[in-house]
């Protein structure tokens, strides 16, 4: 059963979230014994004799607390604190077991138990994707995020992600630049004033305002380590796919890769060079099973979605066959000049240099690859012209 909240549950829960030492885990056990405000007052009483796990818990002292309990610490914290909402009135607090909590993480293993948001949570009603991938992301890499961000948008999905650096905000970029049906969707790990890192406080506000941004922090909270990891978790739960554009052997996409396989979530990756860094994660998680995603047509049928011509992405080039399609192949990510590609024709198919010449003006004339100066490259559907 669901409750309607009104001020002063979400006043509660917002005393509830800060205080000390409450962690995600200790905020879930206490909030599944009622409402936040008769939690509150129990904590202020001391009244959990009749409850052994929330005894036990609350007779625990934490670090640096001079031998005093969690009990004696939130205790004191409740007695002094304010019951005046102290959220401006932009800044929504939903709390897990309420009416307008959202759907989607209802049922989650580890759901927050309050998260504070800006903008329509209406939109997690609908299709929602997770791009993910690495802080220090290539170039390319930061090119594709953006694709597909955009793509996805334009193709009515929500596109979930972390408003890091690199992936992140290159997907929530796409997104905007679209303008498409599919809003961007940003969990972050900060309080939603404390925006990190700072060179990103547009783009916050653009999230907000067109999207849904939420955290499980409250107001004034800093984004320390921690926090990123159990920020993933939500990445996850939040979504239908997870999708890896770039990421390293170590990092927070991949935490949340594995917060998404313990849901059941399909994890799918973009496949990159075998020489970049960036890519050797992405490339381990197709090795290990992850689902390849070459362009946003692979995504929307995973969601059981076919948007070529609605979204003007339908391709109607002339496959590439024969000598053209192997030729095709040897292109990654990286453009190649006319004697790269001979070099890697003749040493892997065998092919001669007068054929390999032939088979790329065929390529360029087909819309498959474009040349600028000297080097080729491929062309995605709307570099070739193609609408």
């Amino acid at each position: 059963m669901t409750i309607a909240p009104d001020d002063t549950e979400r006043v509660a829960a917002c005393r509830l979230a800060n205080l000390p030492h409450v962690t995600a885990r200790r905020l879930r056990l206490l909030l599944a014994r009622g409402l936040p405000s008769v939690i509150v007052d129990r904590l202020r009483d001391g009244d959990w004799d009749s409850d052994p796990v929330i005894a036990k818990m609350l007779s625990f002292p934490p670090s640096r607390s001079a031998g005093r309990s969690l009990a004696d610490l939130w205790r004191e914290t409740l007695v002094s604190s304010s019951t005046e909402n102290p959220l401006p009135p932009d800044v929504d607090v939903r709390v897990w077991g309420m009416a307008d909590y959202p759907e989607c993480l209802v049922g989650d293993p580890s759901a927050p138990a309050v998260l504070f948001s800006r903008g329509d949570v209406s939109v997690l009603g609908g299709r929602r994707v997770a791009i993910v991938g690495t802080r220090n992301a290539t170039e390319h890499g930061r090119g594709e995020a953006r694709r597909f961000g955009s793509e996805l948008s334009e193709a009515g999905v929500q596109v979930v992600s972390g408003l890091a650096r690199g992936i992140d905000a290159a997907a929530h970029r796409g997104v905007l630049d679209a303008g498409g049906s599919g809003r961007p969707v940003a969990v972050v790990a900060s309080g939603l004033d404390v925006v990190y890192p700072p060179e990103h406080d547009r783009l916050w506000s653009m999230v907000g305002e067109r999207g849904f941004l939420c955290t499980e922090s409250p107001l004034g909270t800093v984004p320390e380590p921690f926090r990123f990891p159990l920020r993933n978790r939500i990445i996850a739960g939040l979504s239908e796919i997870v999708l890896v554009v770039e990421s390293r052997l170590e990092g927070g996409s991949l935490i949340t890769v594995r917060e998404a396989l313990q849901r059941g979530i399909t994890v799918m990756a973009v496949p990159g060079a075998t020489s970049t860094r960036a890519s050797q994660g992405t490339n381990m998680l197709i090795r290990d099973g992850a689902l390849v995603a070459i362009d946003t047509d692979d995504v929307l049928a995973v969601l059981g979605l076919d948007h070529r011509r609605a979204t003007g992405r339908f391709d109607p080039r002339v496959p590439a066959v024969g000598i053209d399609a192997r030729i095709l192949e040897l292109f990654d990510a990286e453009p190649l000049s006319l004697d790269d590609v001979a070099t890697r024709a003749r040493d892997t198919l065998d092919i001669s240099f007068g054929a390999t010449a032939v088979s790329l003006g065929r390529l360029e004339a087909a819309g498959w690859l474009i040349c600028t100066s000297g080097w080729f490259e491929r062309a995605r559907v709307r570099d070739s012209g193609v609408t």
